[in-house]
């Protein structure tokens, strides 16, 4: 079972170096993060939990599976969204003044 397992992670980082797509890329590290929380490796699971969001931020997936390990993420979260929403509108206000 574990030999089958550690194929698998091997598997998976192999086709990590060659992939160039990042959505492809997301998905094998949530899975290597899955294959680490099986293995009883959370601090590897982690860093492949927020490899993946910095690839493909729509991974809720990822991000509850992070939060279920306790580690805080500000990749992808809410406070980036508003974040991004109040520099657009500060940059809309901006252009209006300067026209």
């Amino acid at each position: 079972m574990a030999e089958d397992r550690d194929a698998r992670v091997d598997e998976l980082q192999a086709r990590l170096v060659d992939l160039q797509d990042p959505l492809g890329r997301a998905r094998i590290h949530l899975e290597l993060a899955t294959l680490a929380m099986t293995d009883g490796r959370p601090e590897a699971a982690v860093r492949h939990l927020r490899e993946a969001l910095l690839l493909d931020r729509s991974l809720d997936r990822a991000r509850t599976m992070l939060r279920e390990l306790g580690a805080v993420t500000q990749i992808g979260g809410g406070s980036t969204r508003r974040r991004d929403a109040v520099k657009s509108l500060l940059g809309k206000v901006r252009r209006r003044r300067t026209s």
